[in-house]
């Protein structure tokens, strides 16, 4: 079982977690974005990875692609998608349910409402906090390339498994009163 979702990312001038030893602030008050793309992620239950990719839309062409990718990834596995009623996802489009039928995927759509029953959220607020909201970068490219070494980072961790209750088996009780 994988879950999937997409997060915009917006490349601005430096967020401004850190402290700063400055007089005054740097920023002017209308900051111009210095590019957009959107974050498609893919979390792994069972080995507690992450997949990734980058794309300049979330429509239902660029859920297609990277479906593709996913069949690349686990080849001959049986996999399931659970993923959230965003209009490109197959709940809605017609393109991304063929697409998912073609590649032998199944899929479980979370409830309305619901971003915290999805993992990939957790790691969506990760990577804002530790990488777009420390980073003054010039480009898509450069923040691309930081939130790539941050996933592969966060791949190679031992505690790299998020807990997802409602998938755990019951709780067994050590001791009585």
């Amino acid at each position: 079982m994988a879950f999937f979702d997409v997060q915009p990312i917006t490349v601005k001038a430096y967020g401004g977690r850190c402290y700063t030893t400055a007089k005054r602030l740097v920023l002017q008050r209308d900051q111009k974005t210095r590019g957009r793309f959107y974050l498609f992620l893919l979390y792994d239950v069972n080995h507690g990875r992450v997949h990734w990719a980058f794309y300049p839309g979330k429509g239902a062409e660029y859920v297609c692609r990277f479906l593709r990718r996913i069949r690349r990834w686990y080849p001959k596995r049986p996999l399931r998608l659970a993923l959230d009623r965003d209009p490109a996802h197959p709940i809605k489009a017609r393109a991304t349910r063929a697409m998912m039928r073609r590649l032998g995927l199944q899929w479980t759509s979370l409830p309305k409402r619901s971003p915290d029953d999805n993992p990939c959220e957790t790691i969506f607020s990760d990577i804002q906090q530790n990488v777009l909201d420390t980073t003054n970068d010039p480009d898509q490219h450069t923040t691309q390339g930081r939130i790539s070494s941050h996933l592969r980072a966060r791949n190679r961790r031992a505690d790299r498994f998020i807990r997802i209750s409602y998938l755990e088996g019951p709780r067994r009780h050590t001791h009585r009163n």
